[in-house]
């Protein structure tokens, strides 16, 4: 990010902090790991803090209220909880929290995912690069637009720097995290078959076992009824196949949009009003199919504060990331200014 749109982004959110808001939390797995470029991991104990903080200032609503005004208070009262893609931990992690506190979430679950029997591709690239395990020091790639070479050159303390590295606001330091950036931005706009085997390449370079971790993959039909019937849970589509929105002509957005929500609806057997933009990335194109689905609410990822004029079909998120109870209630009210009216115990 440039100073200029730094800059920009900040005015924003400072107008934003100012008027009457809410805030919609974006969670992915509820696992722990050390190595974690985007932060979508946040441990089974931090999270049950977030969720014991919500529940102690009587914060957690339903998405739904972000459709029309309910959500959008002087102090920002009132926030919504979402997993994006649909990882097992959702049930086996998340859910036993959520029943604790009695707090509703949606989660936006990819169509083609569910039964999916392999990690996704940008685990299998977490699990592949940034890791502390010794890899080669030059790398064939051979997918998207020709055949690429990359080299690494390792340093003493670059395991240490890695695992502290944020591929989207770190500064790139090491050559493992420019590897992995480079590899990350050439796989996105892959076909999704392609994907796979992008992934598969990058594994069986770095000497990895292409054997999928148990807790990082995708809930399977049963798993996916079980939350669809759960009281506190409902579910949103996430397109049929994770793509990159922007990426692909206006007839190819239309197709993906449509089918993951007509797949998510035949296996819950209900109609499905809920949206969230894979990689938060949409355009107009996007969101006019969105609309034409007759979707209530659709989530990006872009990190403020929701007010009473944003356009229910692109609505921001923060997403919560590894923080304790104290560290989340800080960050919710000085970066976002939410829950400031409410006293915790």
């Amino acid at each position: 990010m440039s100073r200029r749109d730094a800059l920009a982004r900040m005015l924003r959110l400072r107008t934003r902090k100012q008027r009457r808001r809410g805030g919609i939390l974006m969670y992915h797995c509820i696992s722990e790991e050390i190595y974690d470029p985007w932060a979508i991991c946040v441990s089974p104990n931090a999270f049950d803090d977030q969720m014991a903080v919500l529940a102690q200032a009587r914060a957690a609503v339903d998405l739904a209220n972000f459709a029309g005004s309910d959500a959008y208070t002087r102090t920002g009262s009132q926030l919504a909880v979402t997993f994006d893609d649909g990882y097992v931990d959702n049930l086996v992690a998340a859910l036993p929290v959520l029943e604790r506190y009695e707090i509703p979430a949606t989660i936006f679950v990819i169509g083609n995912a569910v039964g999916r029997t392999r990690e996704f591709w940008w685990d299998g690239l977490q699990r592949a690069v940034p890791s502390g395990e010794p890899l080669p020091d030059r790398l064939d790639f051979p997918f998207g637009k020709g055949r690429r070479t990359f080299t690494l050159n390792e340093r003493p303390g670059d395991s240490a720097t890695n695992a502290r590295w944020r591929a989207d606001s770190g500064e790139i330091t090491t050559s493992r995290q420019a590897l992995f950036r480079a590899l990350w931005d050439a796989i996105v706009v892959l076909e999704p078959t392609e994907q796979d085997d992008a992934i598969d390449h990058v594994l069986a370079w770095g000497g990895r076992t292409a054997t999928t971790p148990t807790a990082r993959v995708a809930l399977d039909a049963e798993q996916f009824a079980q939350l669809s019937d759960h009281p506190l849970i409902t579910l949103g589509s996430h397109t049929l196949d994770h793509v990159s929105l922007t990426d692909l002509p206006a007839e190819r957005q239309r197709t993906q949009i449509s089918a993951g929500h007509r797949k998510i609806e035949e296996l819950s057997g209900r109609p499905i009003t809920r949206f969230s933009y894979p990689y938060g990335r949409f355009d107009d194109t996007a969101r006019a199919a969105v609309r034409e689905l007759g979707i209530d609410v659709a989530c990006t990822s872009v990190p403020m504060p929701a007010i009473g004029s944003d356009d229910p079909c692109a609505l921001p998120r923060v997403q919560a990331t590894e923080m304790d109870g104290d560290q989340f209630t800080r960050w919710l009210r000085e970066d976002y200014g939410l829950i400031r009216g409410q006293l915790l115990q």
